[in-house]
């Protein structure tokens, strides 16, 4: 009965956190349209913003892409101006990627909307709901970041573990 219960929370804790997060994307759909760029830009732009300036190749082994796919997705992002390709000081062959600040005032007003729906929200909710809310979302994060860690964790081991190339 206990494993029962379990799943049945399970599972209404993953429908309510699916449709809240369609619910807090729908409107930064029309945004991203005002934007002019498609999702693997905006995925591009994002992990710059959230790890800071990478190697291209680091860049298309974070989002799961071929090399000459993110070099399309680049070349794209550097002609809108909101990234720049600048030379490694250590080694002037290799070519980092960074945010320029128009790629930052972007990627900024991408979360903005996401925020002033939040704020919208949390107006709604009276002082002990939203305490409550902030507890579960925090629990929720703890949980989020040590799946983090056991997943960096094992992408160690996978890479000590492969044989040099």
């Amino acid at each position: 009965m206990q494993d029962e219960r379990r799943q049945e929370l399970t599972d209404r804790f993953r429908e309510l956190a699916e449709y809240l997060n369609r619910q807090l994307h729908t409107g930064r759909l029309d945004e991203w349209e005002d934007l002019d760029m498609t999702i693997p830009q905006i995925k591009t732009l994002v992990l710059l913003e959230r790890v800071g300036p990478l190697r291209m190749g680091n860049i298309a082994i974070y989002l799961g892409r071929a090399l000459s796919a993110t070099t399309t997705v680049m070349d794209r992002l550097v002609e809108k101006g909101l990234v720049d390709r600048v030379s490694d000081p250590n080694d002037r062959r290799v070519v980092i990627c960074k945010l320029t600040e128009p790629g930052e005032l972007a990627i900024n007003r991408f979360w903005q909307i996401g925020r002033e729906r939040l704020d919208g929200l949390a107006d709604l909710l009276d002082d002990e709901e939203l305490t409550t809310v902030v507890k579960a979302l925090e629990a929720i994060r703890r949980a989020e970041n040590e799946i983090q860690r056991t997943y960096a964790s094992l992408q160690s081991t996978i890479s000590q573990d492969s044989p040099a190339a």
